[in-house]
C-alpha cells in the first residue's frame, strides 16, 4: 500500500502533473488539470478505504 500511495502524491506534484497541466479537454466540465487533482484525491480515498477495510475485516468488538 506504501507504494500506492507514493504513485498517488508524485501523480499530483511536479514533473508528473505537469503532463496533465492543460485546460482541455474538460472533463464533466473541469478542466483536464483540475479534474486530474480530483481524480487522485479520490483514487487517495478509494486507497485509504481498501486499507481500512483489509487492515479490520472480520473484527468485532
Amino acid at each position: 500500500m506504501g507504494a500506492y500511495f507514493l504513485i498517488c502524491t508524485l501523480a499530483l506534484i511536479w514533473p508528473v502533473a505537469g503532463l496533465a497541466n492543460r485546460i482541455e479537454p474538460v472533463v464533466f466540465g473541469m478542466p483536464f488539470f483540475f479534474f486530474w487533482h480530483v481524480l487522485w484525491v479520490f483514487m487517495v480515498f478509494v486507497g485509504c478505504l481498501v486499507t481500512y477495510l483489509w487492515e479490520y475485516a472480520g473484527e468485532d468488538e
